[in-house]
């Protein structure tokens, strides 16, 4: 009867160059079915090396068998069996020797990690347990080893270059409990993710970067947070603050909902002596907050009916299209508007405009820089809308550092590939 030779079941298994592997044997397997167990060992000349630097270190012992668990060959379980040796390395002390096909502290080899990690961005994590036969507590800790290893392939060119970055908070769990993120715009790509929000997580971003990364710096865009103005000026003094153009447009929505909210207040007292003063504003919010070209019919009439009965919150919807327009403009054009209309809105006297009019005036060079530039948060927008929805397929992680890895092997542009298909 034929057999495989060594050489070619290693490349079956698409085994490391650099190892050699004996006749495979099959055992029963104690959660049922079979299991394939392959000898392995690394070349002679490999033998012996740090798991954390790969130096050659002194052989101090060797370690019982041990399994580490592969691809799966058809529909059996398949594992590669070594002993490894520990190792007396000058820099880590006694350490266990390297193997060439897993990581160090892994019962997975390095293709079994990876598709698991690519599953686990792919589906949930309870289809990729399921399909991968590995315990559902597990697969947090294998894509997060998946996702350090690429990024430390990447090394220092993971943060070279960026011109543009954008810098956001988003919260992923209940609680008021944020992450910052900070995005390369011109590449699409989270180049940051961490727990906490804030001044310090920003600085501990510019910490992570070497002096000419920080130079390459020239467009820092964010919503209008005084710390992001500070952080900015202390670690890039010399970079352009832009303010997101969305977010500017949402000071506006949010001063006229106070001023219908007022008018709802106003209404409700007259209402005592006039029927129905109510009507007009009673759902006409989403009307109000549409930006004009997207209304349907039935919200234009609704508007039709505030701006013949309540003079008031239609001079509010105005002023709220207005500034939206301001953001539309040339650079030539736009230069007068801001203060035009900061001045129109602290003297109209509407609830939540008056306070909004003082901020424009006080930021309007900043608004101007925004209009000039032609950049915005929209970017950042979509990658903060994909990492909701990447935190929602990964409901149930309880390990932070689990969660961040699944964001970043999703967004970060990891690079990450199933086995043999780099």
């Amino acid at each position: 009867m034929p057999t495989i030779t060594a050489d070619a079941l290693k490349r079956m298994l698409r085994l490391p160059a650099d190892v050699v592997t004996g006749t495979p044997r099959v055992e029963k397997d104690p959660h049922g079915g079979d299991v394939a167990v392959v000898p392995a060992r690394p070349y002679a000349g490999d033998m012996g090396r740090c798991a954390r630097c790969g130096r050659r270190g002194r052989p101090y012992d060797r370690l019982g068998m041990r399994r580490w668990r592969h691809l799966d060959v058809g529909c059996v379980k398949l594992l590669l069996e070594y002993a490894p040796r520990r190792v007396d390395c000058e820099e880590h002390g006694v350490t266990v020797e390297m193997v060439p096909w897993a990581g160090r502290k892994s019962a997975y080899t390095r293709d079994f990690e990876r598709q698991v990690a690519w599953l686990s961005v792919h589906a949930p994590r309870s289809a990729a347990s399921s399909l991968m036969r590995v315990d559902r507590k597990s697969v947090g800790p294998v894509r997060r080893r998946v996702a350090d290893g690429l990024r430390a392939g990447q090394g220092p060119g993971l943060f070279d270059g960026p011109r543009s970055i954008g810098v956001d908070e988003t919260s992923y769990k209940k609680g008021h409990t944020y992450m910052s993120v900070v995005v390369d715009h011109e590449r699409g790509r989270v180049v940051r993710m961490r727990d906490g929000h804030g001044e310090k997580a920003f600085d501990l971003f510019f910490q992570a970067l070497t002096p000419a990364q920080r130079e390459s710096i020239a467009v820092v865009t964010g919503d209008g947070a005084r710390w992001i103005d500070e952080r900015v000026f202390r670690w890039r003094p010399t970079a352009e603050r832009i303010l997101d153009g969305f977010y500017i447009a949402s000071w506006a929505s949010d001063a006229l909902d106070k001023a219908r909210t007022a008018a709802w207040r106003e209404a409700g007292k007259a209402g005592a002596a006039e029927k129905g003063a109510r009507d007009p504003i009673k759902g006409a919010r989403r009307a109000l907050l549409k930006n004009g070209a997207d209304l349907t019919a039935g919200q234009r009439a609704r508007l039709e009916c505030v701006a013949n009965t309540n003079e008031s919150l239609w001079r509010a919807y105005k002023l709220k299209e207005r500034l939206r327009m301001i953001l539309r403009q040339s650079p030539g054009e736009a230069a007068p508007l801001p203060r035009q209309w900061a001045a129109d809105a602290f003297l109209s006297g509407i609830p939540g405009f008056v306070p909004l009019g003082e901020k424009i005036a006080r930021r309007r060079f900043d608004i101007l820089r925004t209009i000039r530039s032609g950049l915005s948060n929209a970017r950042l927008e979509a990658v903060n809308n994909r990492i909701k929805t990447t935190i929602r397929m990964g409901y149930g992680y309880r390990n932070l550092d689990n969660l961040i890895a699944l964001v970043m092997l999703k967004c970060g542009r990891l690079n990450l590939k199933l086995p043999g298909r780099q």
